[in-house]
Formats: structure tokens, sequence, C-alpha cells
């Protein structure tokens, strides 16, 4: 994991998201092909923006 900080003026900081889905029950919404697809999705929107995605699970 790389520690990089953005710099403005004074300022300096590291901005952390944490995105969860929640079902009604725990009921498992994302399994098998929906899965590898909502993730592949996810990699190819981080990989145009220049995001790091640090951990994902399903």
């Amino acid at each position: 994991m790389d520690n990089r900080f953005n710099r403005h003026n004074r300022q300096k900081y590291s901005l952390k998201v944490h995105i969860v889905l929640v079902t009604k029950y725990r009921k498992q919404l994302l399994k098998g092909s929906i899965a590898d697809d909502v993730k592949q999705k996810i990699f190819d929107i981080a990989n145009i923006h220049g995001y790091e995605i640090i951990a994902m699970e399903t």
C-alpha cells in the first residue's frame, strides 16, 4: 500500500472511501458471474480515473 498524500498550499491529505452494499435479511445478492461482472466494472472505472483499490470482497 502506498501512503501518498495530496498536497495543496499548506494542506496535506489522503482520502479513502469505504463502500458497503447492504441487502435486506443478509441475502447474498452478488454471487457467481454477477459478482465477477461488478468487480470488473469497478476495476475499469478505477483505472479510467486513476484510483487505487486497496481491497475488494464479495
